[in-house]
């Protein structure tokens, strides 16, 4: 699967309770009929994808859009707007309102300032060819934001925008009171908390618990994640809202207490001992986001970049010290034959440890190039045992930059994004 159709949800609509419904999208897109229009959240990536969600909308009301709403600032949930406001044109329907939390634009803006790095990480996080430059339809601006909480009266309805602080500090959840229905948006997504992502900015868990809570206080009876099922009982509910909260809050605290007592990020990521529950629990799957991540941003939180070695305080240029740990070796062969002998017993990641005294050594040296093709190879063995679909493929990228190769796609699609 590519990654930008790990993000897409199948091309259908499904009705939850009547006048609400989801669209293919990417991501649950939502839409919402009140007796002025349809509420709708999330747009799409744009091109065909968008525009099966306009086909799935009129297939099961004529109402217009009264206005959309962005659930979140990150890339490809609203890419498709133009195409809802040409829709709503075409049909001679007034202009929807484009509505968004008052966080999104800045992060849009941080996001066209940053175009080149975001293709970079988003080609590896997600293998899949993800441009560069920025595409005209991508960033399109909210007219109205809101702080705390907004309101769209929709005459026999009301939809509830709330401040969702979560994955991003942008994220609207959407509450509509009359069918008890809650769309948790980026908030929730009953797997492992996307807190500390390896190419993202810091996601404060404390803030992610405290939202999932005052979520749950709301008092749904359906509630409607950023992907996948709905879930209509209790349990399922308290699994999704308040099973999460209680493991970022566990965390936070064995995470102080070792920084309190001088541990080391790595030893403490060694060290914890996690309760059953949070190991097992089947909306706790690490299959995108995992338990070390979530440790590593804890860290982030509250402390600087070093890592508390000395010698990584005023580093020497990268090649230098490639060129002198291999010239301190030796014979590096030795050196490569250790790592392929840790490979062979099973042991890839104390290989890629000692290959990583070599792999920087001469270009041109045969040792080198051995070092090199076993790092990339390695990088492969261990994404195979990666539960986290970030962890696999930011290997399987890795591999890719090793030997000098694009990122490849396995399935061989285009991205939906472009």
């Amino acid at each position: 699967m590519s990654g930008t159709g790990f993000l897409m949800t199948k091309d259908r609509v499904t009705t939850l309770t009547p006048g609400i419904h989801t669209l293919g999208a990417q991501g649950n897109a939502m839409a919402i009929e009140t007796a002025s229009g349809v509420v709708l959240v999330d747009t799409g990536p744009g091109g065909a994808k968008t525009a099966s969600a306009i086909q799935g909308l009129r297939s099961v009301t004529d109402k217009p859009v009264l206005a959309i709403v962005f659930s979140h600032g990150h890339l490809g949930y609203n890419f498709g707007v133009d195409q809802w406001l040409a829709h709503a044109a075409e049909r001679g329907d007034p202009r929807p309102r484009l509505i968004a939390h008052a966080r999104l634009p800045d992060r849009y803006r941080r996001y066209i300032e940053t175009a080149g790095l975001q293709s970079w990480l988003n080609s590896r996080q997600f293998r899949t060819a993800y441009p560069a430059e920025v595409q005209p339809h991508w960033y399109r601006m909210p007219d109205e934001t809101y702080d705390t909480r907004m309101v769209i009266d929709g005459g026999d309805r009301e939809v509830v925008l709330i401040h969702a602080p979560s994955e991003t500090d942008d994220t609207t959840a959407v509450w509509v009171p009359d069918a008890k229905l809650l769309y948790g948006s980026a908030a929730v997504i009953k797997s492992m908390p996307n807190v500390g992502t390896p190419l993202r900015t810091i996601r404060d868990p404390i803030r992610w618990a405290n939202t999932l809570e005052m979520l749950h206080a709301l008092g749904p009876d359906i509630l409607v994640p950023e992907f996948g099922a709905p879930v209509t009982d209790a349990q399922g509910l308290a699994d999704a809202l308040l099973l999460p909260a209680r493991l970022l809050r566990w965390l936070r605290a064995a995470v102080v207490e070792r920084m309190n007592r001088g541990m080391s990020l790595d030893t403490i990521v060694h060290d914890i001992q996690y309760p059953d529950e949070f190991l097992t629990h089947r909306a706790l799957k690490q299959n995108y986001g995992a338990l070390d991540y979530i440790v590593r941003d804890i860290w982030r939180s509250e402390n600087g970049w070093w890592d508390r070695n000395p010698t990584h305080l005023h580093p020497a240029e990268p090649k230098a010290v490639g060129h002198a740990v291999f010239a301190a070796l030796g014979d590096p062969s030795v050196v490569l034959a250790r790592a392929k002998a840790l490979a062979e017993a099973g042991e890839p990641q104390l290989a890629m440890h000692v290959v990583d005294l070599v792999v920087a050594g001469p270009d041109d040296n045969a040792v080198v190039r051995g070092a090199i093709a076993l790092k990339a190879s390695l990088c492969e063995t261990l994404s195979a045992g990666m539960s986290s679909f970030v962890s696999r493929n930011l290997y399987l990228s890795a591999a890719d930059d090793l030997r000098g190769q694009a990122i490849t796609d396995a399935d061989g699609r285009k991205s939906a994004w472009a």
